[in-house]
């Protein structure tokens, strides 16, 4: 766990319900930071070795996961998830193409809501994830190739077959950390769809079966750990540098935060920085400002 006490004077203004509140933020943090270099360490032949990690927006997973990689020796890529599957394996294939086959390659898939968005690209994620560890595309390429540049050609070609269309990727040397704001399913959530007929049963069913396959981490946070946890950053990063604030001032931010937690439309990192900005621009009124501009409700507290 991180020193509790980096700025005393900052929690000496906290309450003892805060500081403990700030302690199990930092045990969160911690555990996901475990977690990443659990799975920078893992051997490229275990069989579970890929994770999908579960959080609310806000808490800095992304910018946390790609820190730890730029600074590992290890070879690590950034793939964003945010693009077609078609996209997504020609990035695999320029990454095994650059890379070679015995060595280990971390891939960090952030946002990848989309590439899991429907049953057949939760099939495709399966076969990397799987004992098969091979990305497929069936496709004839020729309306793809002219968008496509030399490195990305070359990759392709190396991964295709004579006579066959599209292009195999093998991922048996590659680990995945995916990063999410989207949860995905326990086994009892796809039996409850199942026994009401919903439509989207199969789905989830496909969803649950990526669960079974990977290292999952839910942080599902209490509102004690998710405020702990964006206090700790804010106190012990250096995201408030631009703003050069008091003791005083960080604490009157993470209390408002704190006590209106329940009204926040986003409850965030980058809406505390927002806040030390008004408190800057309205230096008579930046509380009024923040329960106009931040909360769900006009108060009058």
């Amino acid at each position: 766990m991180y020193e509790l006490l980096t700025e005393p004077n900052v929690y000496d203004l906290m309450s003892q319900k805060q500081l403990q509140a700030i302690e199990q933020g930092q045990i969160q943090n911690e555990r996901m930071r475990l977690l990443i270099d659990k799975a920078t360490q893992s051997s490229i032949d275990r069989k579970y070795k890929d994770y999908y990690i579960y959080a609310p927006p806000g808490l800095g997973k992304t910018f946390m996961v790609q820190e730890y990689l730029s600074n590992s020796e290890i070879n690590c890529y950034p793939v964003s998830g945010n693009i077609s599957m078609y996209a997504f394996g020609v990035s695999l294939a320029v990454v095994g193409y650059m890379t070679p086959s015995d060595k280990k390659i971390v891939i960090h898939v952030d946002d990848c809501e989309t590439l899991f968005e429907n049953s057949n690209n939760v099939n495709v994620m399966k076969k990397i994830l799987d004992t098969d560890r091979v990305f497929v595309y069936e496709k004839s390429l020729q309306s793809q190739r002219s968008s496509l540049n030399d490195i990305q050609k070359d990759a392709i070609d190396f991964f295709s077959e004579p006579g066959k269309m599209g292009f195999k990727v093998p991922t048996n040397n590659m680990t995945f950390i995916f990063t999410s704001n989207k949860r995905l399913p326990y086994d009892n959530e796809v039996e409850m769809a199942r026994a009401k007929g919903r439509s989207k049963a199969n789905y989830l069913a496909h969803l649950n079966a990526i669960r079974s396959r990977v290292h999952v981490a839910d942080f599902e946070l209490t509102k004690n750990e998710f405020w702990g946890w964006i206090s700790s950053v804010v106190i012990e990063s250096d995201c408030l540098n631009d703003y050069e604030p008091t003791p005083e001032e960080i604490c009157e931010v993470l209390d408002f935060l704190y006590h209106h937690w329940g009204h926040f439309k986003e409850k965030n990192i980058r809406t505390v920085e927002k806040m030390f900005s008004v408190m800057r621009d309205f230096p008579e009124s930046y509380e009024r400002v923040w329960k106009m501009d931040y909360l769900k409700y006009l108060t009058n507290e």
